[in-house]
């Protein structure tokens, strides 16, 4: 995956350009193009968690509902329940302020932080849409204890998602940026 915060540097426009060359402004861009990046990233994670792991639990589900294997229905459940929640901390996660002129400033090593601990959720998520996959394909086949463990795997691994984001929130209160 790109870096993002290099993305939007590339595609600053006329207008970011000269608020770099002003006096007092060009640590605002600079702050802002991280913002920015950091909210397109976790946009990105989001929508992987969302398509790749949610889209594929949820018609595990169905496919283990029409099986009746409801003991792994309500383990799935949790697991859904769980990957719904953080796909919306994600989503919705606070940014990190850094207005021309506030009261408290966070300065670009502090975005660049929050920004690392969103890029250090990428391999996880992968690693959990590959599980969703093979839970989706282990259903499908009728392998439900490999299925069983599986759902076990994810639910952990989200739980472990969940664990840094919430760092991430504890990493932003010490800054002051919420």
């Amino acid at each position: 995956m790109v870096d993002l915060r290099e993305r939007v540097e590339e595609e600053r426009g006329l207008i970011k350009n000269i608020q770099l060359a002003i006096p007092g402004f060009r640590g605002y861009r600079k702050r802002e193009d991280i913002r920015i990046a950091d909210s397109l990233l976790r946009i990105q994670l989001a929508d992987l968690i969302k398509r790749g792991i949610l889209g594929n639990l949820i018609r595990t589900r169905e496919i283990l509902s029409r099986s009746l294997e409801l003991s792994l229905v309500s383990d799935l459940g949790g697991a859904i329940q769980l990957a719904t929640g953080v796909e919306a901390r994600i989503r919705h996660a606070d940014q990190g302020y850094s207005g021309i002129s506030p009261s408290y400033r966070i300065n670009e090593e502090q975005l660049n932080i929050l920004y690392e601990f969103d890029v250090s959720m990428i391999q996880l998520i992968e690693e959990l849409s590959k599980e969703a996959d093979q839970v989706l394909s282990d259903s499908g086949e009728g392998s439900y204890p490999s299925a069983k463990k599986r759902i076990s795997v994810i639910t952990d691994k989200l739980r472990e998602i969940s664990d840094i984001f919430a760092k991430r929130h504890v990493t932003m209160a010490n800054l002051g940026a919420v």
